[in-house]
């Protein structure tokens, strides 16, 4: 599906999923290289930028944090753009909430201040790429969140149930670093080519801008490393007090149960004259004596503090 859409002498052709057809006749159009044809056509999965005579091709793949049943995932969205002096085709397989919200606002011509301009579409795939800087730090912070509310759990005793939780947000942290780390060497190549790229020399101030954006979520990415690093740390801890507590309590159970067993099968030896066995009160004096020695052994733990 193609949508276009223009503004002020700009063209901007979103593809959505497009056919040989639709990218046939951009080719034609705007005199694309073949190559630049296929990647718009095909789902590489690379992030990579290519410098052409009158164009940028920059392919980006995108971390979007999705609901998946109770869980949330971290999963991959790729997005080619080729940028000229006056359009930008945008081509992608699968519903970009960021690139959806763009085309609303762009429509109302309100992408921009009142004193801002768009000198060519070099500026509007700036903006773009800043609104999809913006989704990204919305799904960091939301991950955030979830470890803030971890947290709470954490000191609430629920320590056991937060070991999944925080392994779900490690893994939705690594998947989103993956994705995301290579950025830094597209806009480290566009910065590095400026002199000599067909944007010109005034884009450099927007790519050192998007450049910065980038580590901007690369510094997100990092706080919520540690944060979960840190969280981790203390639930493993609580967790094995815990764990420890229990052992311990059990030990001591075991330890005081220990001699009583010892006594009643010591009067169960079926030898010809056992003591006590044959008196009347014989039951009573076996029953006090583990009870006296329950209470001796109680005392003692007290006394040396093990419990």
């Amino acid at each position: 599906m193609t949508t276009t859409h223009s503004y002020r002498g700009i063209a901007w052709i979103d593809l959505e999923s497009p056919n040989d057809n639709e990218i046939t006749g951009l080719v034609r159009r705007y005199g694309l290289h073949p190559l630049v044809g296929e990647e718009l056509k095909s789902s590489s999965a690379l992030a990579k930028i290519d410098f052409y005579a009158d164009y940028i091709l920059v392919v980006l793949t995108l971390p979007v944090r999705v609901k998946q049943g109770n869980n949330y995932t971290v999963v991959d969205r790729e997005i080619d753009f080729v940028i000229g002096k006056t359009f930008l085709i945008t081509s992608r397989f699968d519903t970009i909430e960021q690139i959806e919200y763009f085309a609303k606002i762009f429509e109302a011509n309100s992408i921009l201040g009142k004193d801002e301009q768009i000198e060519h579409a070099g500026h509007m795939f700036y903006y773009m790429v800043k609104r999809l800087y913006a989704g990204m730090n919305e799904d960091l912070e939301n991950i955030k969140d979830a470890l803030l509310t971890a947290e709470t759990s954490i000191f609430n005793g629920d320590e056991r149930n937060m070991v999944r939780v925080l392994s779900n947000v490690s893994r939705e942290l690594i998947d989103f670093r993956q994705t995301s780390r290579i950025h830094r060497d597209i806009w480290d190549n566009l910065i590095d080519s400026s002199d000599n790229n067909p944007l010109g020399k005034e884009f450099l101030p927007y790519a050192r801008d998007m450049r910065d954006e980038f580590n901007h979520v690369h510094e997100l990415v990092g706080n919520c490393r540690e944060l979960l690093a840190d969280l981790r740390e203390t639930n493993d801890s609580l967790l094995s007090t815990k764990q420890n507590e229990i052992i311990k309590t059990l030990t001591l159970i075991a330890c005081i149960f220990y001699p009583l067993s010892f006594i009643a099968a010591l009067f169960t030896i079926p030898a010809l004259s056992v003591p006590i066995i044959n008196i009347s009160q014989g039951w009573n004096i076996i029953l006090l004596a583990m009870i006296a020695c329950s209470s001796l052994m109680w005392w003692w733990f007290k006394k040396k503090r093990w419990i």
